[in-house]
């Protein structure tokens, strides 16, 4: 059965859809891996394009992330004809009730990284005039809702700044859609996004959310439990030969040790890297 869930805000849409499927029984997802935990067919929709995000505090990663994002998966010439499309529509210029579209950048599924696939698909944009709200909808193939998925969001909201700012209006008067066909939750690459929800005492107390029931929990639990293990044995995060890995283990101590987290907040995040590469 399809995922169909709406909420008020993108911030909403974010926390929400993190804490469903980490908290979900056996019963309520649809495949479990040894790295991760899937949802297929996830409808994911909100009123509002608020989004209160750190891609430093939430993610544990620096600004160069969001450049590789935009860079990977924007073609230039291609996101300025869909911005001067959605500014035809937003303004009333266009066909009443017409969307249009934008195709995400497609990779050669030749190379490792897509072997299967894009991860994001493109998006389509329709309203905006006297007649609907303006919405952003995303097609996605597959995401990380607790990791990347939380900087595929941070995009579509800077597309929805890019937008408003041509027709006169705020991402929070968008409304927005995902289409999101897979939904995988990584059980050490989430980590950093759980640790902004305040749940650590859920981590280590299996007495509400037992291991038993619920198979997201249970694989979050093991690789916490051995970052908390290394830490408190003085384990080196040098010793650490997976990059992300390391990257996790770095954080968390840094965490654990009061060392405040690099700040970059969503009004930091723009696309000056894409256009600045021509």
């Amino acid at each position: 059965m399809p995922h169909v869930h709406h909420y008020e805000t993108l911030t909403d849409l974010w926390h929400m859809e993190m804490e469903r499927q980490l908290f979900a029984t056996r019963q309520e997802l649809d495949f479990v891996a040894s790295i991760d935990t899937i949802r297929y067919d996830c409808l994911l929709s909100c009123d509002s394009m608020e989004f209160a995000f750190d891609m430093g505090r939430d993610l544990w990663l620096t600004k160069s992330r969001f450049t590789i994002l935009q860079r990977d998966y924007l073609d230039l010439y291609q996101l300025e004809m869909f911005l001067k499309r959605c500014k035809e529509i937003g303004l009333g210029e266009a066909k009443r009730g017409v969307i249009t579209q934008l195709f995400a950048k497609q990779h050669k599924m030749a190379e490792k990284k897509y072997r299967w696939g894009n991860c994001m698909l493109g998006w389509d944009f329709r309203g905006g005039d006297r007649y609907g709200q303006p919405t952003l909808t995303m097609h996605s193939r597959v995401s990380y809702i607790a990791y990347i998925g939380g900087l595929d969001l941070a995009l579509c909201h800077v597309l929805a700044r890019e937008i408003g700012t041509r027709i006169g209006r705020d991402p929070s008067d968008f409304a927005f859609r995902w289409y999101l066909a897979s939904s995988q939750f990584h059980f050490f690459k989430s980590i950093p996004a759980l640790f902004g929800h305040d749940i650590e005492p859920l981590i280590l107390d299996e007495s509400e959310y037992p291991s038993s029931k619920h198979p997201t929990m249970k694989g979050v639990r093991r690789w916490w439990g051995d970052a908390i293990r290394k830490y408190e044995s003085g384990v080196p995060v040098a010793s650490e030969k997976y990059g992300p890995l390391k990257r996790i283990r770095r954080r968390y101590e840094e965490f654990k040790s009061d060392e405040p987290l690099p700040s970059v907040p969503l009004a930091q995040l723009n696309l000056d890297p894409l256009r600045a590469r021509g």
